[in-house]
C-alpha cells in the first residue's frame, strides 16, 4: 500500500466547522438571551433581599454552612446559574433549630408508637377472628403515614423557598390547602400588583385521606401582571393565575411563616421595581 492516500480529510474540517455552526443557528438567540435575563432577575432578587437574610452562605450541597457558624439561625444556599430559586436552610448546628428538631422527632416518635400499639392490636383481633371464621382478615402495617403531620411541619419550619418566574405570557400556581389563597390583609407592597397569601394549615388528602400539613405561601406580583384569580379545582386544591406581558415578575415565597414575614417587610421592593418599568 505504498503511496495509498486517504482521501477526504482535508473536507472533513470544513464539514465539521459547517455542522457548529449549524448547531449554533439551530440555537434560538431569544432562548439563550431570556435565560440570561432570568439569571439577572434571580440575582436582582437575592440582592434585594439581602437586608432580611444576613446569614452565612451554606457549602454548595446545602448541608452546612460554608464557615461553621454556629450562631446563625439560617443560611443561604450560594445561587448557581441557571437557578430559579433562592434556598434559605435552617442552621442544623444552631442550638435552638435542634432543640426544635429534637422536639419534632419526639412528637414522630410517639405517634409511629401509637400506630404500631394500633396495627398490634388489629393484629391480635385479626388473629381471633380468623381462628373464630376461618376467614384471614386483613391488617394495616405502620406506614410514613403514621409520623402525623409533625415530620412536614418541620420540615415545612426549617426552609424558606423563593421561587422567582418572570417575563411569562401567563402565571399558573398549584395550591394544596384547606384556606384558600387569598389577598393579603396584613402585607402592602407599593407598586405591586397584588400580594396573595395562606397560612399554614392541615388538610386530608382528596385520594389517600391521609391528613397533610400545607405549608405557608406567598406570592408578590410585579410589573405588568394582571390581577390575579384564584380558582378551587378540587377540594384542598387551588389554582393561582394571572396573564402578562414582560416586563413582570412573580416571586413565591413557602415555608417559615416568621421569616416569610420578614423578608416581606425588609426586601427592597422599590429595587425591583424599577426593574419592570
Amino acid at each position: 500500500m505504498k503511496g495509498a492516500r486517504v482521501h477526504g480529510c482535508r473536507g472533513a474540517g470544513v464539514l465539521g466547522a459547517g455542522v457548529l455552526v449549524l448547531l449554533v443557528l439551530l440555537v434560538p438567540v431569544s432562548s439563550l438571551a431570556q435565560d440570561e435575563v432570568r439569571d439577572r432577575i434571580v440575582t436582582a432578587v437575592r440582592t434585594a433581599m439581602a437586608p432580611a437574610l444576613p446569614f452565612p452562605n451554606s457549602d454548595e450541597d446545602g448541608m452546612l454552612p460554608a464557615n461553621g457558624s454556629t450562631e446563625a439561625l439560617w443560611m443561604v444556599r450560594p445561587l448557581q446559574p441557571g437557578d430559579r430559586s433562592i434556598e434559605v436552610i435552617a442552621n442544623p448546628l444552631n442550638e435552638v433549630n435542634q432543640l426544635r428538631a429534637a422536639r419534632a422527632m419526639a412528637q414522630i416518635e410517639n405517634n409511629v408508637q401509637a400506630a404500631q400499639r394500633r396495627a398490634e392490636l388489629q393484629y391480635e383481633r385479626a388473629v381471633s377472628e380468623a381462628k373464630r371464621t376461618g376467614k384471614s382478615q386483613d391488617v394495616d402495617g405502620v406506614t410514613l403515614s403514621d409520623e402525623g403531620v409533625a415530620g412536614a411541619k418541620i420540615d415545612a419550619e426549617s426552609h424558606v423557598t423563593i421561587a422567582v418566574a418572570a417575563n411569562e405570557t401567563s402565571f399558573k400556581f398549584e395550591v394544596d390547602s384547606s384556606i384558600e389563597p387569598a389577598l393579603s390583609t396584613q402585607v402592602t407592597i407599593p407598586g405591586a400588583v397584588a400580594v396573595i397569601t395562606t397560612p399554614s394549615n392541615t388538610f386530608r388528602d382528596r385520594d389517600t385521606n391521609i391528613e397533610r400539613y400545607a405549608e405557608a405561601q406567598t406570592f408578590v406580583f410585579l410589573g405588568r401582571v394582571a390581577a390575579p384569580e384564584v380558582q378551587k379545582r378540587a377540594d384542598n386544591h387551588f389554582e393561582v393565575f394571572a396573564t402578562a406581558t414582560a416586563p413582570a415578575l412573580v416571586i413565591r415565597l413557602r415555608g417559615n411563616e416568621a421569616l416569610i414575614a420578614d423578608l416581606l417587610r425588609k426586601t427592597t421592593w422599590n429595587s425591583l421595581l424599577e426593574l419592570m418599568r
